[in-house]
């Protein structure tokens, strides 16, 4: 008995040895990026994964909370708005050659079982319709097969552009996570599903390939400029954070930073503006509205562009060769104009300040080179390739999406319900060697790297000489076809159109002298009164744009699905859509 005592012991010994080396030795989990570029307003990076018992590959957005969006084969069957399916060319879930694809045991309905909308992201001003609803399946990323992923998968559905255009959809969007591991649901009997996500399922079930937290680290990168996404679990690419880094609280599965100002700039050489100094003060330029303390932006990857107040957008695009095209609420590059390349080629940026940590105390600001605001429309929202900037005005939430994470990192440590998301400057195209990061689950911030910004994009620019002077300004204009009247333009588009009248020397001078005070004293003129919106720009803690998007879940609140676009209040599917009705929240049966 001693003996069969003693060797039980050391047996209980050896294998609590080999679970706490196993713990110890949990490194982060690298995605793997698809090796093409996608997107009608791009081009971005996609992340790969298999869905479903055949495996089937499909390349979706990274960045989601709460549940992944997932498009089915039947999306393609949709001829109304395209003759040709988009969506095949990242991938479709055909769900009836899955033997493992959940779509009853979740019985809540998704807008009622009808046509309505649908929370890919936390931007609202390009709303997505379609059909979905809930349903479970494996996900599998490089060998580790994640069982019953929440998902909402779409099997018809459109983005609404400002004119009420409707577009087909090309991408779904990949899950992160969200405050807890699992999304549970309850059943009218008294009995509860529980769903999970791949990053959590990762972290608590991933044997060997367990990660040491429930996090990641991301920096979504660019094609056009050879920049790898990068995407670890439970971890990050230090390589890929330059420099000090913002940690603040997510609130409910969103990530909310305050926002002080936009600003241009030049790392080097001559300057493209008039100015040969920083150009700040552009966040609450020509609206005396917006409160001098700044406004509250949400990370959001999902989404394309950068979600501001129409004011901002206006003011930024005063000082750019752009017109305004009101058809897609964004701003097309004039690449005619000088003034186009030099801004686009030059070590040019706009540059974003946020409260660092949370405080007001110090900030952190995060430069985005001209170069990666040089995105590109194509089919099917345009049928000839066109050069855009990527700002779209809005009254609802605001957000920064993919085009700010071309060149900035973003990760949280979800913890147990509470923790940190972090922001930071990421690198050019000049990558150092990789270097992987564990985020511990206590960590609540994360350290960068003392790697140059400026080196990561040496030979990538080529400096203006120090007398270029362009009055880009001059060159901003509307379309023809835009129905807003521009009545906030910024003093410098007023005083470029001024100069470009040419009313002689002697006016010119004094019209100069006029423009140079009247901006000095531009900041002074900001009212104090803290900006209030029903749907963005809230100062924390209200933040009643930080709404959840994991809502149907009970320990969540439900998505507030009234949001709908300014330019139509109302919208229908196609007559032949009316036919797909499918079970997906709110309603238990």
């Amino acid at each position: 008995m001693v003996s069969y005592s003693l060797h039980h012991a050391r047996s209980i010994l050896f294998v609590g040895i080999c679970i706490t080396s196993v713990v110890n030795a949990a490194v982060p989990f690298a995605l793997t990026w698809s090796d093409k570029s996608y997107g009608p307003d791009g081009p971005w990076h996609a992340v790969e994964v298999k869905i479903g018992s055949a495996e089937q590959e499909v390349c979706l957005y990274p960045g989601g909370v709460w549940q992944s969006y997932i498009l089915l084969s039947s999306i393609c069957s949709n001829t109304s708005i395209s003759s040709y399916c988009y969506a095949s060319t990242a991938g479709v879930f055909n769900n009836s050659a899955s033997t493992s694809f959940d779509d009853t045991s979740i019985r809540l309905e998704i807008n009622d079982a009808t046509w309505g909308p649908l929370h890919f992201a936390s931007a609202t001003q390009t709303p997505i319709y379609g059909t979905a609803k809930w349903a479970m399946d494996y996900v599998d990323i490089l060998g580790v097969s994640a069982p019953n992923v929440s998902l909402n998968v779409l099997d018809q559905g459109y983005q609404i552009y400002p004119d009420g255009t409707n577009y087909p959809l090309e991408l779904g969007v990949l899950s992160l996570g969200a405050p807890d591991l699992e999304q549970t649901f309850s059943n009218s009997d008294g009995t509860s599903v529980n769903s999970t996500f791949v990053s959590s399922f990762i972290y608590t079930y991933g044997g060997g390939q367990a990660t040491p937290s429930y996090s990641y680290g991301m920096h979504i990168g660019s094609p056009t400029f050879n920049i790898a996404g990068s995407l670890w679990l439970g971890g990050y690419d230090k390589s890929r954070v330059l420099g000090n880094v913002s940690s603040q609280p997510y609130i409910d599965a969103t990530f909310p930073i305050k926002l002080r100002d936009i600003s241009l700039g030049v790392v080097s050489g001559g300057s493209p503006w008039s100015s040969s100094s920083n150009l700040t003060g552009l966040l609450a330029a020509g609206n005396s509205s917006l409160s001098s303390n700044g406004i509250t932006v949400l990370s959001s990857p999902g989404d394309p562009y950068l979600y501001l107040p129409q004011s901002t957008c206006d003011a930024i695009a005063a000082q750019l060769p752009v017109t305004y095209q009101s058809k897609y609420g964004l701003y097309f590059w004039n690449t005619s104009s000088k003034a186009y390349s030099d801004i686009v080629t030059s070590p040019s940026y706009l540059a974003f300040t946020f409260d660092k940590d949370n405080l007001n105390l110090s900030n952190i600001t995060i430069k985005i080179p001209f170069n990666l605001l040089n995105l590109t429309l194509t089919r099917p929202l345009i049928d000839t390739p066109t050069p855009y900037f990527p700002c779209m005005g809005t009254d609802g939430t605001y957000a920064l999406g993919r085009a700010f994470f071309q060149a900035a990192f973003v990760g949280v440590n979800w913890g147990s319900g509470t923790g940190n998301w972090f922001l930071a400057q990421a690198p050019g195209p000049n990558l150092q060697t990789t270097s992987t990061t564990v985020i511990q689950a206590s960590d609540s911030s994360i350290t960068g790297s003392d790697n140059s910004w400026e080196n990561s994009w040496a030979g990538y620019w080529t400096e203006l000489s120090s007398s270029t002077a362009t009055a880009t300004n001059a060159t901003h204009t509307r379309s023809s076809s835009a129905t807003a009247t521009d009545t906030s333009l910024s003093t410098g588009a007023k005083a470029g159109i001024g100069v470009g009248c040419g009313v002689g020397a002697l006016a010119a001078i004094l019209l100069a002298l006029w423009y140079f005070r009247r901006r000095r004293r531009a900041p002074k003129q900001v009212s104090s009164r803290a900006y209030r919106d029903a749907r963005g720009g809230n100062d924390l803690p209200d933040l009643a744009q930080a709404q959840s998007r994991g809502g149907h879940s009970y320990r969540s609140r439900a998505p507030d699905h009234s949001i709908v676009s300014s330019a139509s209040t109302v919208h229908k599917p196609p007559a032949e859509l009316y036919t797909h009705q499918n079970e997906g929240p709110y309603e238990m049966l």
